[in-house]
């Protein structure tokens, strides 16, 4: 056989490998493809490598014909090599995913998709709405941005669902609206001409409760009533635990209530004891409810415990607003004093604070760590906030001629919503919303069937009110040793005590019982008393011992024959 033959046959088995190869990068993204392209091409280039060593270098044209014959006619060897090429492909690409995956983690967790700046002059929060629209937007993303124009019953305020498709939008006056944020159409429509204070999604959009003037109310997608709860007397804020199925609500009477909406039972009711209450946020991660006082007192509740878990104070004057990130592991408050701070929920301390020219009114932290702050007419945008103080915002949004009332991000999308005085408006956050949702947890995109399926899953998987507590993870451990944490409990108590009681000063008086005469009497009483005490004891002891010793002489004496007495002494 010729070498003619020999190449054409070796370079069959080369283009099936070439066009495997061209079908796998074909599926990979750009950043990907780059790495994988750089990790195969490494040794290959024949420059500047060490002659002993084959694999640093390229093959001349006699070694490569002598490769080729040993390969042509070992099928053995043949079939090694093509799988050593596959492999050596295949660890390229999962090589270039690493890679991918490190780089993305180096630039923190909400670089991906964020605003960019190209030079060191230029700045994001500059950024208009308007010009993200016409010019940096596709037509899908840039209808979510719109301004609704309510005059009539505002103020108005806006809470999202959990997979972030729904929307209600509540004014002051008694308007209520359940909007379809894929489909931008309006679902049902109230006038409950009552004052609305605050609003909430219950497990999902078929449900929702309206904390109104007198009590709270729960009405369905159709805006027909479905219940009263009597129990929530003047509520002020509203919150719904959806794996425990329990609605909490906070009101001027100070009291924080718990009811079962799977059961309708109600709970438990809490005194705050700190007066009137309109801030109150749950923790994401262990259900455990922050309210804000007005004393600059943030407390932490769960409905097992009659009093509160953790009491904090974080502002000098009344809590305005209250987020919770979604890892639970940060608190943001805003309070009058005109000052945003940031909490550490592990340590309850203090990481850093921000200024805001105006008290903020509401917070919000999306799903990547992007912190919204709403004050006076504007939105302010925060990027890396958390855990570093920002130097500078990432976007803002004014409101022209209108208050801001709350601001919340839409949950797995870039966009947020903003509720004023006038109306309603959206804007487009870029980087704010998780891109991948889990599909068993929440499905912005299901259907009747498969929301059905959720419900009843979620009420199989419905958790205990007693579950709730600041550690999670406490639940199914076991306490081996329970005592010597009691006693360990018992001493702290002591010592507290100890502690706190003070020794009280007696004065020296010339009459009555506290003279000088009369204090050393006492002394000398109680001096005597513990002399005589044991005296006495020792006198006891003796007569104890003196009949135990005549004992034993009688039985000894018992014990000795009666011809031998008379020799015993």
């Amino acid at each position: 056989m010729s070498d003619v033959v020999r190449k054409r046959n070796y370079a069959a088995t080369k283009d099936e490998l070439d066009v495997k190869k061209e079908k796998m990068l074909a599926s990979l993204g750009a950043f990907e493809k780059e790495y994988t392209e750089t990790y195969l091409n490494l040794g290959t280039s024949g420059s500047g490598g060490d002659a002993e060593d084959v694999t640093n270098r390229a093959l001349s044209n006699h070694e490569e014909r002598a490769f080729n014959r040993r390969r042509k006619h070992n099928k053995a060897i043949k079939n090694k090599l093509q799988r050593l090429d596959e492999v050596r492909f295949e660890a390229a690409v999962d090589a270039a995913a690493a890679n991918a995956i490190l780089d993305s983690a180096q630039h923190g967790p909400t670089s991906e998709g964020c605003l960019e700046v190209e030079g060191e002059m230029e700045r994001t929060y500059k950024m208009t709405q308007k010009e993200l629209k016409q010019n940096h937007l596709d037509e899908n993303m840039a209808r979510q941005i719109y301004d609704l124009k309510l005059e009539d019953y505002g103020p108005y305020q806006v809470e999202f669902n959990r997979s972030g498709r729904y929307n209600l939008i509540f004014g002051q006056a008694g308007h209520v609206a359940m909007m379809d944020c894929h489909q931008l159409s309006l679902q049902t429509e109230l006038h409950l001409n009552e004052t609305i204070r605050d609003a909430c999604f219950l497990h999902n959009e078929t449900l929702f409760a309206v904390a109104q003037k007198k009590h709270a109310y729960i009405y369905d997608n159709n805006g027909t009533e479905i219940h009263q709860l009597q129990d929530h007397i003047d509520p002020c804020r509203l919150q719904f635990l959806p794996y425990h199925w329990l609605l909490a609500s906070v009101g001027r009477a100070g009291y924080l209530q718990y009811t079962d909406t799977s059961t309708g039972q109600f709970v438990s009711k809490h005194r705050t004891r700190l007066g009137p209450c309109s801030v109150m946020r749950q923790n994401p991660s262990n259900a455990v409810m922050h309210l804000g006082h007005g004393n600059g007192v943030v407390t932490l509740w769960s409905p097992a415990s009659s009093a509160y878990l953790v009491k904090m104070l974080c502002h000098r004057g009344p809590v305005q607003a209250l987020a919770v990130d979604p890892s639970g592991k940060y608190m943001v408050t805003g309070g009058a004093d005109r000052q945003v701070k940031v909490w550490d929920l592990r340590t309850y301390k203090l990481l850093h604070e921000y200024y805001s020219p105006q008290p903020a009114v509401s917070l919000d932290i999306s799903q990547r760590g992007l912190l919204g702050v709403g004050h006076g007419t504007s939105a302010t945008i925060w990027k890396d906030a958390l855990v570093t103080k920002a130097k500078s915002p990432y976007m803002k949004h004014r409101v022209v001629g209108s208050d801001l009332q709350r601001f919340r991000f839409r949950p797995y999308e870039d966009a947020g919503i903003v509720g004023h005085s006038n109306g309603v408006a959206s804007i487009v956050i870029p980087g704010a919303g998780e891109a991948n949702f889990d599909s068993l947890e929440v499905n912005p995109f299901q259907d009747v069937k498969q929301r059905n399926e959720a419900e009843v899953r979620s009420l199989l998987d419905k958790l205990a009110p007693e579950m709730i507590s600041l550690d999670p993870n406490v639940i199914g451990t076991l306490d081996r040793d329970m005592d010597a944490a009691r006693e360990e409990k018992k001493k702290l108590a002591e010592e507290a005590d100890l502690r706190n009681s003070k020794k009280k000063k007696t004065k020296n008086r010339m009459r009555g019982r506290n003279t000088v005469t009369k204090k050393l009497q006492r002394k000398k009483a109680v001096i005597l008393d513990a002399n005589s005490a044991k005296y006495r004891d020792h006198l006891e002891k003796k007569a104890v011992t003196e009949e135990s010793s005549s004992d034993v002489v009688e039985k000894e004496d018992e014990d000795i024959p009666l011809a031998l007495k008379r020799f015993a002494k």
